[in-house]
């Protein structure tokens, strides 16, 4: 389980309880503005650190809100891949992957974009 502070929209500082230097702070405005990002969507990402606690992170622009997870399925909807120029980007996460699919569901450790199938709940 991560310990995560919102400090303002899209950004936010996440953490692994007693792991040293697993601090993060993530930002996803670099990429909002990169790319005009508007309305509804969802960024996931593969956190960068701790090693051997590592997680997908889901941002929500609908709720702008950030969770982890350990896995996710893809129901329905297209995922497209983003990417900033991480020669000159200072900030994490650089790349993305990208849906306009604002329906997702978290079961257990387990993000679920689109509908939820009676597959997905064994």
């Amino acid at each position: 389980m991560k310990n995560i502070t919102k400090i303002s929209r899209a950004k936010f500082k996440i953490s692994t309880p007693d792991v040293p230097g697993s601090e993060l702070e993530l930002d996803f405005n670099p990429i909002i503005d990169e790319f005009n990002l508007t309305g509804n969507f969802i960024l996931i990402h593969w956190q960068a650190k701790p090693k051997g606690f590592r997680q997908w992170g889901l941002y929500s622009s609908k709720e702008d809100n950030y969770q982890s997870v350990g896995r996710f399925t893809q129901n329905i909807g297209r995922l497209k891949s983003l990417q900033l120029n991480d020669q000159s980007v200072r900030t994490i996460p650089s790349a993305v992957l990208y849906s306009d699919q604002s329906q997702y569901t978290c079961i257990d450790d387990r993000l679920i974009l689109g509908e939820v199938l009676l597959s997905d709940l064994s």
